[in-house]
């Protein structure tokens, strides 16, 4: 759903949280201008925001990356493709390539239950399966909501007392019966994958994707923390406020990972090289999701899908950041967008809009290059 403008608290917070910023938004786009080719800076600073960066990946080659806007109001700093950004619930797409590299080492398959793995489960979550999880379908409570959104947001809980606010909630649904989005079926599933591995979540992370893709400035909030961060913003009953941060522990393995364009640049090459999965385990992850009774989810493992498939992502919201992750399989290009603002923003339209009006530049070979060494092919 589009966030309304003049957004109030509760349908704002709603829309941030519960969804996380995934809902299948209408693939609406503007024309293209005359001349068929833009630079990508001069894309990016037409949508309007107060500080943002974009990338376009096609084939493993960078065709465009830019950033424009601020970075931090005070400092008057500009934003660069090394500014790091909250990236919301983008986080769980990374969550669920650790569920399926530890498949592709044979510790788990997506159709066992959770409970085979975590203890102290309430009895009607144990039998939930992975792909369950994984695809929004199990039906288990959201501990995230429009009541306890900002306030929860600044603070560090563990990941089981995420768990225990909704433990004692029944089930929403019948598992498999239909698809909510839920915050908790992934902190459920970074328990497991900490469990599987013998290991801390983020350094899991790290040591699975993070290192050996390079993606140097990616990771959770530091309480020393010397990267280039964006200061958030929100809009809100009709004015710009300065949110919350997101901690760690907030969203933890369901939204609290933070990366730069450069980073987001370096994962769509190494999603396509093919060094995370396989592409049949890709293609097994962007499959749809049946429903029991007919019908189907609309998402795969870990992924959006729109377009009847042809084209998958995720978006990611926070307090004050909102970002998208489009991938188009057939043609393998990828679009990421990082804003530092949330409220009254659809960053799904965002990057289709900058995938469509992005195209004709492509073709015309008028753009290229490669992360590091100061790159700027915006």
């Amino acid at each position: 759903m589009h966030i309304p403008h003049d957004p109030d608290r509760r349908s704002l917070c709603a829309t941030l949280l519960a969804t996380g910023l995934l809902s299948l938004l209408p693939e609406r786009t503007r024309s293209a201008p005359a001349d068929g080719c833009r630079p990508l800076r001069a894309l990016l600073e037409d949508e309007h925001q107060p500080g943002m960066a974009g990338v376009v990946v096609e084939r493993g080659r960078i065709v465009a990356m830019a950033g424009t806007g601020l970075r931090d109001d005070a400092s008057a700093e500009p934003v660069r493709t090394n500014t790091v950004f909250e990236l919301g619930s983008i986080t769980k797409v990374f969550t669920a390539l650790l569920v399926f590299r530890l498949r592709q080492r044979g510790l788990l398959a997506p159709d066992m239950p959770v409970g085979a793995f975590l203890d102290d489960l309430p009895a009607a979550w144990r039998p939930i399966t992975l792909r369950r999880l994984l695809s929004h379908t199990s039906g288990i409570p959201n501990y995230l909501d429009e009541h306890n959104f900002l306030q929860l947001m600044p603070t560090d809980p563990r990941p089981r007392e995420l768990l225990a606010r909704v433990a004692d909630r029944p089930l929403d649904f019948a598992p498999g019966t239909r698809h909510a989005y839920s915050n908790t079926n992934y902190i459920l599933l970074g328990l497991l994958v900490e469990q599987l591995a013998g290991m801390d979540y983020w350094r899991l992370l790290r040591q699975q994707i993070l290192d050996p893709l390079e993606m140097r400035g990616a990771g959770p909030r530091r309480e020393a923390d010397d990267r280039p961060l964006a200061q958030g913003h929100l809009y809100q009953d009709g004015r710009w406020l300065r949110p919350p941060v997101t901690a760690p522990g907030a969203a933890w393995a369901a939204g609290s990972l933070l990366a730069s364009i450069e980073d987001m640049a370096r994962f769509a090459i190494g999603l396509d090289q093919e060094r995370l999965l396989p592409a049949s385990a890709l293609r097994e992850m962007w499959r749809d999701t049946p429903l029991e009774g007919g019908g189907s989810a609309g998402w795969g493992v870990g992924w959006e899908l729109a377009d009847r498939g042809r084209v998958v992502g995720h978006g990611g919201g926070t307090a004050g950041f909102t970002a998208y992750l489009r991938h188009v399989p057939a043609l393998r290009r990828t679009v990421v967008v990082l804003i530092n603002r949330a409220g009254d923003i659809a960053p799904k339209e965002i990057a289709a809009r900058l995938d469509q009006q992005t195209r004709a530049c492509d073709r015309s070979g008028k753009r290229g290059g490669s992360v590091g060494g100061g790159v700027s092919t915006g």
